[in-house]
């Protein structure tokens, strides 16, 4: 599948931020749906993401297969079900590229969680300067 961003901007996190994910496959969830596996938000923007698992997703190749990925950039809890757009091997584990559609919920809480986020870290170093 060929994707090219076309988003107005996506914020990388220094140190990565801890999340969770339920695999689903045709809308159900794998499993318990009630365990999560591990994952880190290396960057987001109001659609989608970048996370890092050791988890390898490979062996759904041929399903409809989303994620249920939760992380709280500032307070709230975010969760939002994602398709994988691409993956690629990254040292011991799996990077995935990961898409919200038509979740605006889901976009308008990133944008005040990551505004809100922003503010704290810019007076954070205001008050250390």
């Amino acid at each position: 599948m060929i994707f090219k961003r076309k988003e107005g901007f996506r914020f990388s996190f220094g140190e990565p931020i801890k999340a969770g994910f339920v695999v689903m496959i045709d809308g159900k969830p794998v499993g318990d749906g009630e365990s999560r596996l591990a994952c880190k938000v290396l960057d987001v923007s109001p659609r989608g993401m970048k996370m890092m698992t050791e988890v390898d997703l490979s062996n759904y190749i041929n399903r409809i297969l989303q994620l249920e990925v939760s992380f709280i950039l500032d307070n709230v809890e975010i969760r939002g079900i994602g398709e994988i757009v691409w993956s690629k091997k990254f040292g011991s584990g799996y990077q995935y590229g990961i898409v919200f559609y038509n979740q605006p919920g889901v976009e308008s809480l990133i944008i005040s969680e990551l505004k809100a986020r922003r503010r704290k870290e810019l007076l954070g170093s205001k008050s250390q300067g």
